[in-house]
C-alpha cells in the first residue's frame, strides 16, 4: 500500500495537474486576508467553504492522474482493485490534510486576525477545514471516471453536488426539517453552525463533538459505498 501511495503521488506530481487547484488556493488565502484585522471564526467558515470546493477539484484530477490505460496496469500490479482506490483516497485525504493545516496556519503567520485568538479557534479551524475537504473528496469520488465515462460530465457532476451541498446548507429549505432526509443529505451544514459562534469562545460548544464526528462518518460511509460499488463493477 505505502509503495502505490508514494507511486499515485509521483505520478500525479509529474502531471502538474496540482497547479492550477493549487494556485487558486494561494490565491484565495492571499486575496482573503490581505486587509487586516480579520474575524477569526468567520474566516476560517470562509476558507473552509472555499477548500471544500477546492478538493473537489484535487480528487478528480487525483483520481485522472493515469490514462486508462495505465490504469489497468496499475490495477493489475496491485493485484486487488479495492486497494488501488483506497490509495488514491488516502492520497487525497494527505492533499486535503496538508491545504488545511496550511489554511489554518496562515493567517496565524501573518497576523491576520483579531487580538484574542485562542487554541480552541485553531483546533475548530482545522476541523472546519479538514472534515469539509474529505466530506468533499467522498462526494466527489462518485464523479471520476471509473463512474463517469465522460470527463465533462465528471467536471459538471462535481460542481452540482458540491454547489448543491452548499445551497441545502446556507438556504432554510422545507426539506431539511424531516429528520429522515437530513440523515441522507451531505452535512455540509453543520460545520457552517459551528463556526457561526462568537470569535470570545474559549471552549467547545458540546455540540461541535458530535457534529464533526458525524461529518466524518457520513464521509467514511459514502467513501466505503464507493469503494464497493467499484469492486462490484469488477466483476461485471
Amino acid at each position: 500500500m505505502k509503495g502505490l501511495i508514494h507511486y499515485h503521488f509521483t505520478t500525479y506530481f509529474r502531471t502538474y495537474k496540482y497547479v492550477p487547484p493549487f494556485s487558486v488556493f494561494i490565491m484565495m488565502l492571499v486575496i482573503n486576508y490581505t486587509y487586516v484585522p480579520n474575524p477569526i471564526l468567520d474566516s476560517y467558515s470562509y476558507t473552509s467553504i472555499m477548500l471544500f470546493f477546492i478538493m473537489g477539484w484535487f480528487t478528480i484530477t487525483i483520481f485522472h492522474a493515469e490514462d486508462e490505460g495505465q490504469k489497468q496496469i496499475t490495477i493489475m500490479h496491485a493485484k486487488n482493485k479495492k486497494v488501488y482506490y483506497i490509495s488514491l483516497i488516502l492520497n487525497c485525504t494527505l492533499t486535503a490534510l496538508v491545504l488545511s493545516i496550511a489554511a489554518v496556519a496562515y493567517p496565524v503567520i501573518f497576523n491576520a486576525f483579531s487580538p484574542g485568538l485562542h487554541s480552541v479557534h485553531l483546533v475548530m479551524g482545522f476541523l472546519a477545514h479538514f472534515s469539509l475537504a474529505v466530506l468533499s473528496i467522498a462526494l466527489s469520488s462518485f464523479f471520476t471516471r471509473g463512474l463517469v465515462k465522460n470527463n465533462v460530465n465528471s467536471w459538471w457532476g462535481v460542481i452540482s453536488i458540491l454547489i448543491g451541498s452548499l445551497v441545502l446548507a446556507v438556504e432554510k429549505i422545507e426539506i431539511l426539517k424531516i429528520k429522515s432526509i437530513n440523515w441522507v443529505l451531505p452535512p455540509l451544514r453543520y460545520s457552517m453552525e459551528n463556526m457561526s459562534v462568537d470569535d470570545k469562545m474559549i471552549s467547545f460548544p458540546v455540540r461541535v463533538y458530535g457534529q464533526f464526528t458525524w461529518i466524518f462518518i457520513y464521509s467514511i460511509i459514502l467513501i466505503t459505498i464507493f469503494i464497493a460499488v467499484m469492486e462490484k463493477r469488477k466483476a461485471l
